[in-house]
This record gives C-alpha cells, structure tokens and sequence, in this order.
C-alpha cells in the first residue's frame, strides 16, 4: 500500500519539497530587505596619499581601471547595496574604514559602521 501511493504521489512530494526549500532562500533576501548580492564598490583615490583610503567618499561603485589583484594599494572592495548613499558612494553611517601602511601605499579596513556587512577587500599591487 505504502509502494503504491509512493509511486503515485512520491514525485509530486519531492516537487513539493523543492519547491518549498528553494524558496526558503528568497525569503531570507525578504526578511533582510536587501538583495542578498553583493555591489562592488571601487577606490578613487591616490592609496599612496594618507587618510584617502580611509575616506568612505573616495569609495563608490565608478570603476578606477584597476587589476585589483595583489595586497600593497587599496583597490576596491565588495559590499551590500544599502551600504551605500544614493550617489553610490560608501556611507560611513554603515561602513567606517581605516587604513593599514604597506611598503608601498595603504590598504582598508574595517573599523566600524552600523551594517552587518562582512566586506569582501580586493588590493593590488
């Protein structure tokens, strides 16, 4: 008996519950209000030049150009879009950075801020 409902109902079970679980993840972008992908926002500045790299305004989703592969000069970074201002600017109210000195220019880092963000930075060489 348990054979024969399974082989009439059982891939309409199995459809159901993917159906459930998949949209389990749209949910959570729901419930958090956001886009759960993340905006990559990139470094306008000189990170050679001190307190520029840790200006969130130097920071905005313009592209610079870069190969932002290496570790020595900051270069771009990847966050939430409601981390931003509504010029596509980093806003400090979500982010706040710091800056680390490396042989040749300065590098971010986190400080602070009211997001939850954990961001994702890219330097270059």
């Amino acid at each position: 008996m348990l054979a024969k409902f399974l082989n009439n109902y059982g891939f309409m079970i199995l459809g159901g519950a993917m159906i459930i679980s998949l949209s389990a993840f749209k949910g959570a972008e729901i419930y958090a209000g956001e886009n759960l992908s993340p905006v990559t926002v990139y470094f306008n500045g000189n990170p050679a030049n001190s307190g520029e790299v840790s200006d969130e305004s130097k920071w905005s989703t313009t592209p610079n150009g870069q190969t932002c592969s290496g570790e020595k000069k900051a270069c771009s970074m990847e966050v939430q879009s409601s981390d931003l201002t509504s010029a596509g600017q980093l806003d400090p109210a979500q982010i706040q950075l710091d800056e680390i000195a490396t042989s040749s220019g300065y590098v971010p880092e986190r400080n602070g801020g009211d997001s939850e963000t954990e961001i994702i930075i890219h330097n270059r060489n």
